[in-house]
């Protein structure tokens, strides 16, 4: 390495450093880009600067010079594209594949301009910025040919991929979420993508966006323009605050009810870039007036549990008035150890000695209702629309709508599994899971769930296996849109918060003792556990406080 790459890439540290040293769990409903992000690389300047090839230079200098360079993207990697042979390159596409180096690099010279140059892999990038994690010990071997081009060596075959370590990723790449919409059009389930963030980063969204949705959550999202739908020029470009989408002529097919949902989810996605605060949708550069759709909300609005204690239930922060004291009787008639409670607390389900009883709060002179009399459910919980979900470990699936007749399902990649733990996503349209192999190895899975224009679950898409690190899992909870936190058992004692992004890297949060259930508002900025001797912990900068004692169970509204 020259001592100009050195300095640039201590420089990229310190930014890496600035940016990732004070991590906290986020502290929005989005994974969006935040201001100092931004403001760092809001000038290709702000970049590593690299340097051109120099004369008379070895085909080791050319090929180390073009690995250094190719880390630069400023002007379309115009500098590393300078050690390219003329016919290479126009043609050399690196916004392909971005390898995030793990350790060292070897590199190959054969006698025929050959080289090849062989580095461990932590995780790849894809070209409409899907982000995969690479097993440990995982590497790959890049070809490269050299030729002379008027007496000096040039690079004339290379892969279409970049090489970064990781500090330098942090800095150059962020993480989007491109929105999609689910089959009832209610709800925008969040995608996450990982991009340069420059003046092309809205161009490199809606192309993510018309290409569509990753494996994880294609079953659960509708589509919205007829098929073909591109970019009608390679460029989105933004006027002011306001990013203008020319679509080709095959939008023009396309509902005003569609285009509303379209533009709905382009306001969603762009507005996440600094700057930007509308959109304006053209087809084949024709201005189109479309009308705002405004999507459901997935906030519940809740920023702390409700607990069960002393055959009561009370929201342990919030207002007076509420309804829960009207489950009291029930709680004691019961013998109630467990529920679960929609957010505007009309409807509550509680686990008692017979099986799952579900009643309604706004009318307690009903008397509650067993629906559900199986041994081996988990905790019960409630989706955004209402719906109760009763899980058995074996994955048979109970779904009780506050209306008409429950809906029985089954997941099938459970059939090999016991359930050990679920959380579902905001809107609904994502299950993650932790199960036991026959063997007892636990994973952690996610998977779409799937629904028809009514929101009644149809099935369920192929899971995801996400790794959690070390530790038992004995609880998960969403953080946010796209954010998971696992509660995992360490030691025995000891156990592991960490927080998963599918789609990223996972992050420890913390630890603490005896801990044995997990709860989470919305937006991921409030953290509470319960330990195995009924207290109520809250975490509150990298400590732990305790908020209530004997308390049976503890969970946010849904």
């Amino acid at each position: 390495m020259t001592s100009r790459w050195n300095k640039a890439l201590a420089a990229l540290l310190v930014a890496a450093s600035v940016l990732t040293g004070c991590a906290t769990i986020p502290s929005s409903s989005g994974v969006h880009q935040g201001p100092d992000i931004q403001n760092l690389l809001s000038n290709d300047y702000l970049y590593y600067s690299p340097s051109g090839p120099l004369k008379g230079q070895s085909q080791a200098d050319i090929l180390a010079g073009f690995l250094n360079a190719s880390t630069g993207p400023q002007n379309d990697y115009g500098v590393a594209r300078q050690y390219l042979a003329p016919s290479f390159r126009t043609t050399w596409s690196p916004n392909q594949l971005v390898y995030i180096q793990r350790g060292g690099q070897k590199t190959t010279l054969g006698t025929d301009g050959v080289a090849t140059v062989s580095i461990g892999v932590s995780a790849v990038v894809d070209s409409l910025g899907h982000y995969s994690n690479r097993a440990p010990g995982s590497s790959v071997k890049l070809h490269f040919k050299m030729i002379q081009v008027n007496g000096q060596w040039r690079i004339s075959e290379a892969p279409n991929a970049v090489v970064m370590i990781r500090p330098v990723f942090e800095v150059i790449f962020h993480s989007y979420e491109v929105y999609f919409f689910d089959h009832s059009y209610s709800y925008l389930i969040p995608d996450l993508r990982w991009f340069p963030a420059r003046a092309s980063t809205a161009t490199r969204l809606v192309a993510a966006m018309l290409a569509g949705p990753s494996p994880v959550i294609k079953g659960a999202v509708a589509p919205i323009l007829p098929a073909n739908t591109s970019l009608a020029i390679d460029s989105v470009t933004v006027d002011k605050t306001t990013a203008v989408v020319n679509l080709t002529p095959q939008a023009l097919q396309a509902s005003r009810l569609a285009k509303q949902r379209f533009k709905a989810q382009l306001t969603a996605t762009l507005t996440q870039l600094r700057g930007v605060s509308s959109v304006e949708i053209q087809i084949d550069s024709a201005i189109q007036k479309i009308s705002d759709f405004v999507p459901a909300s997935t906030s519940s609005g809740a920023f702390a549990p409700v607990v069960l204690s002393a055959n009561s239930l009370q929201q342990l922060i919030g207002p007076s008035g509420s309804r829960l004291a009207n489950a009291q009787t029930w709680i004691k008639l019961f013998g109630v150890r467990d529920f679960a409670v929609t957010s505007d607390e009309t409807s509550i389900a509680l686990v008692g000695k017979a099986g799952v009883y579900t009643a309604r709060l706004d009318q307690p002179e009903t008397p509650p209702l067993l629906v559900d009399t199986r041994k081996n459910l988990i905790s019960p919980r409630y989706d955004r629309r209402g719906q109760l979900w009763l899980i058995g470990t074996d994955g048979k699936v109970q779904i009780v709508p506050q209306t008409g007749k429950s809906v029985w399902i089954t997941v099938p990649w459970l059939a090999k599994h016991v359930l050990k733990a679920v959380a579902l996503s905001p809107e609904g349209a994502r299950m993650a899971a932790v199960v036991a192999d026959a063997d007892g190895t636990l994973r952690l899975m996610v998977s779409s769930v799937n629904r028809n224009q009514l929101g009644i679950v149809t099935g369920f898409g192929a899971p995801v296996e996400l790794s959690y690190g070390v530790g038992k899992p004995n609880a998960i909870e969403w953080s946010g849109t796209s954010g998971i936190l696992v509660l995992a058992d360490v030691s025995g004692v000891q156990s592991n918060l960490t927080l998963l992004t599918i789609g990223g890297d996972p992050r420890e949060v913390g630890t603490l003792d005896h801990a044995v259930d997990l709860m989470v508002s919305d937006d991921g900025t409030n953290i509470y556990v319960l330990d195995d001797q009924n207290r109520l912990m809250q975490y509150r900068g990298y400590t732990w406080s305790q908020l209530d004692q004997q308390v049976t169970a503890a969970h946010m509204v849904n």
